[in-house]
């Protein structure tokens, strides 16, 4: 989607817990509200959530398409103008320029009407409307083709980086799972248990197992559930446990099956207040220098980890941290 490819590539600065953000369903609503109020106001030269998507080709083998919805496309007399709508709490009047991830949508869906109209004059603009008083203020620019293709092209080709690693290690990862066998003879009932685990899974059900310790449980578990996911069944595995000991043995196990020829992403999560190397979680630019311009540094910290790491554990990630800040 066009949001998910601007905020991935194109997100930068702080980390701000004061600034939170606009999840609470009041506010939700009410940015709806303002969005239908606009696009209803504007008159029969505007036309409201307009669906626009193109297939770039990033490669020889790799298409990447990318869509979204335009909250409007106004027609002028010398030009089309994007417009992108966003709602916000605060004073509409205090804001100088239009965000770098707001003039990025609306500039992937300029490019895409673009394509599909060649040699029209281009323009956007992005509408703030205050979201309790529906005061509004604009910003407008217009768009040169070459210089909007360039920017586009470029956008792509750094998405494109991560995608084609990312299909070149699912290829490797499903033809390792094909090739791995149970590392040990089955335990009594073990065999059943394995079966039965990847039928839940491959029927889409659920599975409730009790066993006694000793058993086999957690390979029992995590084994069949990654030949489901070898056989497309699913994407991710999430093991959940409540104790230190039944996360250790669920690494161990998979380390195991590493050590006999598996290629696995694996992340163990720890809780941030745990992690945090200030010792408390006070995420403000100006008093945790890890917070100051970490959208700046995370995309290259993380690819770097997920390209070098296959197990991301605590003391792998606090490496990463302190290589990036």
């Amino acid at each position: 989607s066009v949001r998910n490819l601007v905020e991935f590539i194109l997100r930068h600065g702080d980390i701000d817990k004061r600034l939170g953000e606009l999840k609470d369903p009041a506010v939700m609503l009410a940015g709806s509200r303002l969005h239908r109020r606009i696009q209803k106001a504007a008159g029969d030269g505007y036309r409201a959530e307009v669906t626009l998507s193109c297939c770039y080709p990033a490669d020889e083998t790799l298409d990447i398409t990318v869509e979204g919805r335009a909250d409007g496309i106004i027609t002028e007399k010398d030009r089309v103008v994007i417009d992108e709508i966003k709602g916000i709490t605060g004073d509409v009047n205090r804001i100088e320029e239009p965000e770098l991830l707001h003039v990025a949508q609306a500039s992937c869906y300029a490019y895409m009407y673009g394509l599909q109209h060649p040699g029209q004059p281009l323009g956007l603009r992005i509408t703030y409307g205050q979201l309790e008083t529906e005061e509004l203020r604009y910003f407008e620019q217009t768009l040169e083709w070459d210089i909007l293709r360039k920017w586009f092209e470029d956008l792509i080709s750094a998405y494109a980086v991560g995608a084609r690693w990312k299909l070149d290690w699912l290829e490797e990862r499903q033809k390792s799972i094909t090739d791995i066998h149970f590392p040990f003879p089955y335990r009594e009932g073990q065999k059943r248990m394995i079966s039965g685990v990847y039928r839940t899974i491959e029927q889409q059900k659920q599975i409730f197992i009790q066993a006694p310790t000793g058993t086999g449980k957690t390979l029992g578990t995590v084994f069949p559930t990654l030949k489901a996911m070898g056989a497309g069944a699913c994407d991710f595995i999430f093991y959940l446990t409540a104790k230190t000991i039944a996360r250790t043995v669920a690494e161990d196990g998979c380390r195991l099956l590493q050590d006999h020829g598996l290629s696995l992403k694996r992340i163990t999560l720890t809780a941030k207040e745990k992690i945090c190397p200030q010792g408390e979680c006070i995420c403000q630019p100006e008093l945790c220098r890890r917070a100051k311009g970490h959208f700046d540094r995370i995309n290259d910290a993380i690819f770097d980890m997920i390209t070098h790491e296959d197990a991301m554990d605590r003391r792998t990630v606090e490496d990463y941290a302190e290589r990036y800040q």
